[in-house]
């Protein structure tokens, strides 16, 4: 990935050589491509859709409720036996290995080479990525960045009759903030699959008379309850940024620059008439990551095809997709079941499957929201070959991926009453769950499709819920999210590191070999990003921090030589031992010249100085 940098102007406070970076520049993530793996030939299964696919012919007698667990499963175990390797960033998109026109002409050739036999074509395998739909409704990556604050503004007063009317510059505004709210109207991240940067205005620059610029409005990114928010490169186990569950509910994820001062709040007893201002502090940029944890009262569970989507468009408003083959939902759905003056929020999860605390069938994606559910509704298939067997590797699983799962409460809804095949074992199940430690008062028969037995289930979760009492804030422990916004934070700028780095291949004029010095420290950095380098003020008040802050003594006694590199923040210096304010100032109008701005904020030079007087310079 190359970072693209457009004409850098350069300075020379005392024949010092500066580049400056251009603000705002942003890195692209890099693609994550995939290993390539050999992967088994191509066969078409039943699932797929494509032109060539043939649904294999029943047996004779086959029974109608095909065991899909067991089928699954074994798909699921091949596939995790062929996609061994390293674990994928869910967040980026998927990379092609090929175009078509390149796959066009390998196959050609490989057909040129071979014309008389059956070519096989080797399928590209990896480890198993998310569908772009299960990774967009749960999971997002965004870009935010905070706004600019405005630059400070340089004038004076020039009414008439005002004597020494001094300087009258205003402070630039601050930058907008960034904050998340909770909103319901959302229950998805599918927002973020559009629109992936968030930037915040900038402050509105100073002017004269005094006037101050205006601050930025902030800006409000609207999240669905139960999002939590992560810096993008966080480390496993550190506390997330943000937590949102309630309606209404912000968090401050970024502060907007302050604005750059004016030269009014330059002025001392000893200079009266200051020509300089500051640029506006840059908001800082960053990535994080958004990831939904669906807040329900109930989670309805079970095994695919078991008629979870329809049981929730029976209880609810809400239209799921619905189809006869597993894994028709792909993301939970929710809806609002209003019954007996009450109001109940149900969640269909997407099917499980033996081995999803191992990440099989995207059990990791599924079972994560299952965690927040109050309570469980296990739908069982009645038209399975092994029910029980059904219900009790579920509940395994729900322990296997956390063990407070396991004491979660359950209503067992045995589904598909309506046909004769389900129901002709309805008491043999029953006596079944019991023995195996169902709560007997928890067990119903009901057919989804008819509408039988639905309403006992919604006063069986309304009793349940009754039990439990009131629903308690789940949150992530240590999560605390900054609700005001802070004061600024003040660096000093003797707090600064130093390294040095020599180029190879490079010689300097004294001898040897270049070398860049890396002064790193957050005041020194910020100190020179709001450093108007168009004012002759700025350049020279650059150069007295520079001395304050020991900066100058440490590069001389690492041995700084003339035509080194110094690096502060972003900006690039080279250095020179002319100290005299006419290098510096030549150096100043060269730069100025390359760079093709105009000299502001110096009526004549030179211009005495009485520290540099009294220091024996001139």
């Amino acid at each position: 990935m190359q970072r693209a940098i457009g004409p850098a102007p350069t300075l020379r406070p005392h024949g010092a050589h500066i580049v400056l970076y251009p603000p705002g520049h942003v890195c692209q993530p890099a693609l994550i491509r995939l290993p390539p793996s050999k992967a088994a030939t191509t066969e078409q299964t039943s699932g797929s859709r494509g032109p060539q696919a043939q649904q294999p012919a029943p047996a004779p007698g086959a029974k109608k409720g095909a065991d899909w667990a067991t089928k699954l499963l074994g798909a699921a175990k091949k596939r995790q036996e062929q996609t061994k390797g390293p674990v994928v960033d869910i967040y980026t998109p998927s990379v092609r290995s090929r175009n078509k026109a390149m796959m066009a002409e390998d196959i050609e050739d490989e057909a040129e080479e071979e014309p008389g036999e059956e070519m096989e074509v080797e399928a590209p395998s990896g480890p198993k990525r998310l569908p772009a739909e299960m990774r967009c409704f749960d999971t997002a990556r965004i870009y935010i960045k905070g706004g600019d604050g405005g630059n400070g503004c340089v004038a004076f007063r020039r009414e008439k009759f005002v004597e020494f009317g001094g300087p009258a510059g205003g402070d630039g505004g601050r930058g907008g903030n960034i904050w998340a709210v909770a909103d319901a109207q959302f229950n998805s991240l599918f927002n973020f699959r559009t629109r992936v940067h968030w930037r915040a205005d900038n402050g509105t620059n100073g002017t004269g008379s005094n006037c101050h610029g205006a601050h930025a409005t902030d800006m409000y990114i609207p999240v669905p309850l139960g999002t939590i928010i992560r810096r993008k490169d966080a480390d496993e186990g550190e506390t997330p940024m943000a937590e949102l569950v309630e309606v209404g509910e912000k968090a401050l994820l970024q502060v907007g620059g302050r604005g750059g001062r004016g030269n009014t709040s330059f002025k001392t007893a000893r200079n009266t008439a200051p020509a300089i201002a500051e640029r506006g502090e840059e908001g800082i940029e960053m990535w994080v990551d958004l990831e939904l944890r669906v807040v329900a009262d109930v989670g309805i569970i079970g095994v695919p095809n078991a008629g979870k989507s329809t049981l929730l468009s029976v209880l609810t408003a809400a239209r799921p997709k619905i189809a006869n083959y597993p894994f028709t939902t792909l993301v939970p759905n929710l809806g609002v079941c209003e019954r007996d003056f009450r109001t109940v929020v149900f969640a269909d999860v997407p099917g499980l499957l033996e081995g999803a605390h191992e990440g099989l069938g995207l059990g990791h994606e599924f079972l994560r929201h299952v965690s927040r559910c109050r309570a469980l509704v296990h739908v069982i298939d009645g038209t399975s070959p092994d029910p029980l067997g059904d219900w009790q590797a579920i509940n395994l699983e729900l322990e296997l991926f956390n063990p407070e799962l396991k004491d979660k409460p359950q209503i067992v809804a045995y589904n598909k009453m309506d046909v004769p095949e389900s129901s002709e074992f309805w008491e043999d199940v029953h006596e079944g769950l019991i023995a195996r430690g169902a709560h007997p008062d928890r067990i119903l028969a009901l057919s989804a499709v008819t509408g039988t037995g639905v309403t006992e289930l919604v006063r069986g979760v309304h009793a349940l819920l009754d039990v439990l009492g009131p629903a308690p804030l789940v949150r992530e422990p240590g999560v605390t999210n900054v609700t005001t916004v802070p004061r600024p934070k003040e660096d000093r700028i003797e707090s600064f590191s130093l390294q040095v780095e020599e180029i190879l291949g490079s010689s300097s004029p004294l001898g040897g070999p270049l070398r860049v010095f890396h002064v790193e420290g957050a005041g020194l950095a910020k100190f020179s990003q709001m450093t108007n380098w168009n004012y002759w003020e700025s350049v020279r008040r650059f150069q007295r921090v520079l001395d304050v802050s020991g900066v100058n003594s440490q590069l001389l006694t690492r041995g700084i030589r003339d035509g080194d590199s110094v690096v502060i923040g972003e900006t690039e210096f080279e250095w020179s031992n002319d100290r005299t304010q006419g290098g510096m100032f030549d150096a100043w109008q060269g730069d100025l010249k390359a760079r093709g701005a105009n000299r502001v904020g110096s009526a004549h030079w030179p211009q005495v100085d009485l520290r540099d007087a009294r220091d024996g310079r001139e």
